[in-house]
């Protein structure tokens, strides 16, 4: 694989966001709207899809105690930024909460969910007593726009990914081998760039060790040895609880950046590794990342921080600690084996302890691959190659759990 084109993925899908991004992705759609017809709201109507509803209704809003779909419907429309992107709501303050729940008091709310639609979407109709616009996302948690005002359909603009000219994934460029051994070659200094992306991620993770609601992760005490596992369960406690701080996310997803950055950051600030063989290791864990969860899609029953974040922080961890590709293939497979059946239910701050089992499992993984064990092929879905372990988990997700997330959702309802 070129090096050059897999720093450009990093590039575009490292990126900061404040709060968990399905909220935002609905933030984001009513904000476009009410932007372009502005007035007083009378009357604001969503449409989501299943797994937008299932990741935002009680994950912690940014800025807010209360948490909610129509809640973040609302403070978008305040707001009214969706040039913000997926860092809207650092907007969230005193004032514009104020608002939001203003127009939550006083307009009419009506929520529903496209049961046929798995995927990215949301649409928004805002109607003022000025006029009426529609937005919609789709695809992509920033990828809004606006799709008439007044009645008068807009032609939609596109950027280059939405287009026809999309990131071509890193499965359709490569082999789980390649890319590690591009990784591994490319020359001294190429992923520097990454770490003061990723850096966030430990803040994050060090106010979740100090703060006094959640889930409370990194505050407990107890006799066991720390690992970094702790420390990245803080980081996802914290952001699903709602503190109003940015993380580097990955594939469209906080948690993911936090379950690939965090371990691999802080083995090396505690270990004291060079600059780049930490940066390296974290390119490794972030591209493990992106390149597992393009088998289960940005959206879907498995839980990614989990089955994609664990995989990747087991490959870069093993990079760190001077593993070679083998045992850096050992230790995703073995981590993807254990963690496959992992349900996501939605976004929340027990999210949280699913970051900590997919870390933990990770670092026994990366001791079994560094001592020269592995999973055997045929033990269970494990194949010869990584990628036949994946492609049989694909499979297992689309055939064996194509109703599931339904399923979820009316247990939810």
């Amino acid at each position: 694989m070129e090096v050059a084109s897999l720093v450009s993925t990093l590039d575009k899908e490292i990126v900061p966001a404040v709060g968990c991004t399905e909220p935002v992705a609905i933030a984001l759609t009513s904000a476009a709207a009410m932007k372009a017809v502005k007035g007083r709201l009378r009357l604001l109507e969503l449409v989501t899809s299943i797994n937008i509803f299932k990741n935002a209704r009680a994950v912690g809003i940014p800025g807010c105690v209360e948490t909610g779909i129509e809640l973040a419907a609302a403070l978008g429309a305040a707001i009214a930024r969706p040039e913000a992107g997926l860092e809207i709501f650092s907007y969230v303050g005193a004032e514009t909460l104020r608002e939001a729940q203003l127009m939550l008091e006083t307009a009419e709310f009506q929520s529903s969910i496209d049961m046929n639609r798995n995927d990215i979407y949301v649409r928004c109709r805002i109607v003022t007593d000025i006029g009426e616009a529609v937005a919609e996302t789709v695809e992509r948690h920033h990828n809004v726009h606006l799709v008439s005002l007044n009645g008068n359909e807009i032609d939609v603009p596109h950027d280059a990914e939405h287009n026809g000219n999309r990131r071509r994934l890193l499965r359709e460029e490569t082999s789980f081998r390649e890319l590690v051994e591009a990784v591994y070659d490319a020359p001294c200094g190429t992923f520097d760039f990454l770490i003061p992306k990723a850096n966030i991620n430990l803040e994050m993770a060090d106010s979740g060790c100090k703060m006094m609601h959640g889930l409370g992760i990194g505050r407990v005490k107890d006799t066991s040895p720390k690992s970094y596992a702790d420390y990245a369960a803080a980081a996802c406690d914290a952001r699903m609880s709602g503190v109003q701080k940015p993380v580097c996310t990955c594939a469209g997803s906080g948690n993911l950046g936090i379950s690939a950055t965090v371990p691999v950051l802080a083995a090396g600030r505690t270990e004291g590794a060079p600059l780049d063989p930490v940066a390296r290791s974290l390119a490794l864990s972030l591209a493990v990342t992106i390149y597992v969860k393009e088998y289960f899609g940005l959206l879907s029953p498995v839980c990614g921080c989990a089955v994609a974040g664990g995989a990747g922080s087991a490959a870069g961890l093993v990079m760190l600690h001077k593993g070679d590709a083998s045992a850096v293939e050992n230790a995703a497979s073995a981590t993807l084996a254990t963690l496959a059946g992992m349900l996501c239910d939605g976004g929340k701050a027990s999210c949280a302890l699913k970051v900590w089992t997919a870390v933990s499992t990770a670092e026994k993984s990366v001791s079994l691959a560094l001592a020269g064990g592995s999973i055997p092929p045929g033990d269970g879905i494990v194949g010869r190659t990584i990628d036949e372990t994946l492609s049989a988990l694909e499979h297992v997700t689309k055939k064996g759990f194509s109703h599931l997330d339904r399923v979820l959702v009316d247990v939810m309802r």
